[in-house]
């Protein structure tokens, strides 16, 4: 899951919200240093990862990713179910996509004070290139992948990345059907 997934399965808290997106960014001490809202948005965004990865659905994909992209078809898979995630948005999505997205960016500002200039740096980035809206269509697929190439060692396991898109899609949507509920009822308990 990427930053569409995490920001949606904590759209129902702000300080969650803003855990899970800052979840890449945060290392070591980082943490505790972070109100402690944050930190369990950390932590939750944590869990949502290690439980997509050892999804045996979301293996399955990965194997089947692995032919064309190597060690990348995990990275490709994560990125690619926010793709997946708004072209099933009337079924998925809690709120509109664009309510969804202007929330999660107007929480992201706010809290922009309480973490460093690094992190910072990507809640920046992301609220003024509006990083979400890339997942709307392949054209910004496209853009997110282009990125991502140019800090990997090995970028050519990406060539063909849009072809995968489009030829494995009925895989990546079966795969997100079964695998998003799991990751809602984990958010649930993160409510409470």
């Amino acid at each position: 899951m990427n930053f569409l997934a995490h920001l949606t399965l904590s759209h129902f808290d702000a300080d969650l919200q803003v855990g899970n997106f800052v979840g890449d960014f945060i290392r070591g001490r980082e943490l505790a240093a972070l109100p402690m809202g944050i930190q369990r948005g950390v932590l939750f965004h944590r869990a949502i990862d290690a439980r997509t990865d050892r999804d045996p659905d979301v293996r399955l994909l990965n194997a089947r990713l692995k032919v064309r992209h190597g060690r990348y078809a995990p990275v490709v898979s994560d990125i690619a179910f926010d793709y997946f995630l708004y072209q099933n948005w009337d079924s998925l999505g809690p709120v509109p996509f664009e309510d969804l997205k202007a929330q999660a960016y107007r929480r992201l500002l706010v809290a922009r004070p309480h973490v460093n200039d690094r992190v910072g740096g990507y809640i920046e980035a992301m609220t003024r290139g509006d990083w979400l809206e890339m997942y709307t269509s392949q054209e910004g697929m496209a853009r997110v992948f282009e990125r991502l190439e140019r800090r990997l060692s090995h970028p050519q396991l990406l060539s063909g990345v849009n072809t995968t898109l489009r030829e494995e899609a009925d895989s990546f949507n079966y795969t997100l059907d079964r695998l998003f509920p799991r990751l809602q009822q984990l958010a649930r308990t993160y409510r409470e």
